[in-house]
């Protein structure tokens, strides 16, 4: 990739190198997505199915595939799941137990994925307080985090504007009265590696935070063979990624290639670590879920096709 700056818009990153596009070759798009005639048929289905023609791997873990793969084949596209990580327990199992027999000390309990609240809601379970977890105040990060906590037995969450632990993090605030801030015990369920933005924002407010990892993620070596296969052969047109997590799976198992496959982004900062791990940024998603991150494909293979 050359050493040129990114430069967004309308949702997408993009680098200056080539694009094969029904026309020719043009100066969008970035490492060789390969957009070619054989893509293109009846000129409604770019609008009704963007992505049809188009082959998409999904690297997230297995349990978390599904929504991804369903939206992209429901616009239009074929797709490979090959999770590049693994969900593995948290270090410090006996926290999270802990924490799931004492919700009635907390004014908050944020979460920060639907893999958390699954966790959390095991240990829940296991400590006999889902009643206590049904009459919490609780905040989730994004719809799909949301839904997550409807169906385990959790209340109707405040869910920020943006899907982020910045946007969290202001959302709790804003709905916490100024007076209350000074003490205020939140409980934020998340990755063992997961950034520190969400509970630094809150304790600069005044909170009284325990940030307690409901999970962690290894690399799924299982999938070293397969992922080589599908990339060196190029038989995908794009490569998603929804976390860092998948991102460094990506690249300690086969390296930082994309078998000329163009690489879109759930978020800024999977963005952030793609660039970070030496691999191009193609499109990324304005909305940071799996509907926006189909949107960002589409997007990004309508401006190459022109």
């Amino acid at each position: 990739m050359g050493a040129s700056s990114p430069s967004v818009r309308k949702g997408l990153l993009t680098h200056h190198t080539e694009v094969e596009t029904l026309q020719g070759t043009t100066a969008t798009g970035g490492a060789r997505g390969r957009d070619r005639s054989s893509h293109i048929g009846d000129p409604m289905s770019s609008t009704r199915r963007p992505l049809a023609g188009r082959t998409v791997l999904v690297t997230r873990p297995s349990e978390r595939a599904t929504t991804l793969r369903a939206a992209l084949e429901a616009a239009g596209a074929a797709t490979i799941a090959v999770p590049t990580v693994r969900f593995v327990p948290p270090a410090d199992e006996a926290r999270l137990a802990r924490a799931a027999r004492s919700l009635a000390d907390y004014d908050w309990i944020a979460f920060t994925s639907a893999t958390a609240v699954e966790r959390f809601a095991d240990a829940v379970a296991v400590a006999g307080s889902g009643d206590a977890l049904a009459s919490c105040r609780a905040a989730a990060i994004g719809p799909a985090t949301a839904e997550a906590l409807r169906s385990a037995g959790g209340p109707e969450p405040l869910i920020p504007a943006s899907f982020r632990g910045e946007g969290l993090a202001d959302a709790i605030l804003a709905a916490t009265p100024a007076a209350d801030l000074a003490g205020l015990r939140v409980l934020i369920l998340r990755a063992e590696t997961a950034r520190a933005v969400l509970p630094e924002r809150l304790m600069s407010a005044g909170a009284r935070v325990d940030a307690i990892a409901a999970y962690d993620t290894t690399v799924d070596r299982a999938s070293r063979n397969r992922l080589l296969e599908v990339v060196e052969s190029g038989m995908v047109d794009w490569l998603t990624f929804t976390a860092g997590s998948t991102v460094r799976g990506f690249v300690e198992l086969v390296g930082p290639q994309t078998g000329g496959a163009s690489v879109a982004a759930i978020s800024p900062i999977t963005a952030a670590a793609i660039t970070g791990a030496g691999l191009p940024v193609h499109a990324v998603a304005e909305t940071h879920t799996s509907a926006g991150l189909v949107q960002a494909i589409g997007a990004a293979i309508t401006e190459a096709i022109g």
